[in-house]
């Protein structure tokens, strides 16, 4: 009979639910930048995959023509703006180290989204890499 006079309460108050929002807001202040960062990074492997790629068909080509091209349509990659997988990166081709495109290639990578860290990816068929950005140092 004690029971009779006290009614049982269900249900959160409302301090746990202001404590369960206050740590839902922290996690997501820290998860959300690093998760952005993985994002990124995840586009410039697929950007440098790409680099290879068109390397490696320009490679094919020289072998097969004794010269470099730097038409994209002529490698298998079709016309008009070439671009990486998901659509991350801008992919281009101009004459590379020696300054004449029949003996030396150099594919570049410009992202579409802005990139500060690493702005343009360049790969030369003598195999050197370069980036511009702020931190060049992380794109390769």
């Amino acid at each position: 009979m004690r029971n009779r006079g006290r009614k049982s309460q269900l249900g959160v108050t409302l301090i746990e639910l202001m404590t369960v929002v206050s740590v839902v807001g922290i996690l997501t202040t820290i998860g959300y930048p690093m998760y952005l960062e993985q994002v990124v990074k995840g586009r410039r492997a697929g950007a440098k995959a790409m680099l290879h790629n068109v390397l490696q068909q320009s490679e094919r080509f020289y072998t097969e023509n004794n010269v470099f091209t730097d038409d994209m349509a002529v490698l298998g990659f079709g016309a008009g703006p070439v671009m990486s997988e998901n659509d991350t990166h801008t992919i281009s081709l101009a004459a590379g180290p020696t300054g004449d495109i029949a003996t030396s290639v150099t594919i570049t990578a410009t992202p579409v989204s802005p990139d500060a860290k690493c702005n343009v990816v360049t790969l030369s068929s003598d195999l050197s890499h370069t980036a511009s950005g702020t931190n060049p140092a992380i794109c390769w």
